[in-house]
């Protein structure tokens, strides 16, 4: 495993992160142990952490890969993850991708059983310079104004985890369901300094207008593993947060060279070709840029699907 010297001027604030998608499973391409890759990062995020006096790591989501991990990844996650840690349920970590169901996770059972790990649903916690507020997959709308008498009052850095499809600039295959940084940043920037997205494994940073006391920023971190095969050439960061300038740091993590298949890349490219053409003959509305959940959660929105019937979908789809 490369490793690489970091040169940092300050102490940070927090550290920032999204989408590990903790498993017991190896992803079908991936040829190393994934088990241990996984650890090594959880590793890699604490002792950024003890390197900047223990400051807490957010993650905006999707800790987990599935809401009923296996009791072996629980402890996994318990034993490794970095403390302090504050995070967002996204819709991997909620069953049917439900809020109303989230007592029923895996990430609920950290929650409730860590009195160092944070989970925040709408919720907010504070640290000596830092008030955060959470938003968990599904609670977009209508969230813009939580807490906006606290928070305009408050002297900290103010900081709101969103687990929602955020893009960079909008792809051609967007749904209008999906995010802008712009948008987000527009949404949002008015109340907080710091906005960090989840759901999209790109990383990349975007900065806001200026309002009349700040500059809001947007972080997208990305995520921490290499999952599939079209990001065999990705290179995972997590983000080093300064509050007194409200700038972020990208620090890479430590990863393995060669640890997918170049055959099952090669299998896999030709195969997306295949199911795309197929998919553009049978549904012009079905969008190829989207991975299936997505396309789905649009078809959900276009349609007003009853959370009660999109539960039952999602139920069917993880047996």
């Amino acid at each position: 495993m490369e490793k690489k010297s970091r040169k940092t001027k300050w102490v940070a604030d927090a550290i920032l992160t999204s989408d590990l998608h903790l498993t017991e499973k190896t992803p079908v391409s991936r040829v190393d142990d994934y088990i241990e890759a996984q650890i090594g990062k959880l590793k890699f995020l604490q002792q950024l952490s003890d390197e900047n006096a223990g400051c807490p790591v957010l993650c905006a989501g999707d800790v987990f890969d599935r809401w009923d991990a296996h009791p072996w990844v629980s402890l996994l996650a318990h034993t490794y993850l970095p403390r302090p840690f504050v995070a967002i349920p996204g819709q991997h970590d909620l069953p049917y991708h439900s809020s109303n169901q989230y007592t029923r996770s895996a990430l609920a059972l950290l929650d409730a059983t860590d009195p160092n790990i944070c989970v925040l649903r709408k919720t907010k916690m504070e640290f000596s310079n830092l008030f955060i507020v959470g938003i968990p997959f599904g609670n977009l709308h209508g969230s813009e104004r939580l807490f906006d008498q606290a928070l305009v009052h408050t002297k900290k850095r103010k900081i709101v985890l969103i687990h929602h499809l955020t893009w960079s600039q909008r792809p051609a295959w967007s749904t209008g369901h999906d995010c802008t940084a712009k948008e987000m940043l527009d949404k949002f920037g008015g109340l907080y300094d710091l906005i960090v997205t989840g759901d999209n494994h790109q990383n990349f940073v975007k900065h806001g207008a200026w309002h009349r006391t700040h500059r809001p920023l947007l972080v997208n971190p990305g995520s921490m593993m290499r999952m599939s095969a079209d990001q065999a050439n990705y290179q995972p960061f997590c983000f080093l947060y300064y509050a007194d300038t409200n700038t972020v740091e990208p620090v890479p993590f430590p990863m393995s060279r060669d640890v997918h298949s170049e055959r099952y890349i090669r299998a896999k490219q030709e195969q997306n070709v295949r199911i795309e053409a197929y998919i553009e003959r049978i549904n012009r509305d079905w969008d190829k840029g989207l991975s299936f959940e997505q396309n789905l959660e649009t078809f959900f929105e276009k349609n007003q699907t009853p959370t009660s019937v999109r539960g039952i979908i999602w139920q069917s789809l993880e047996k």
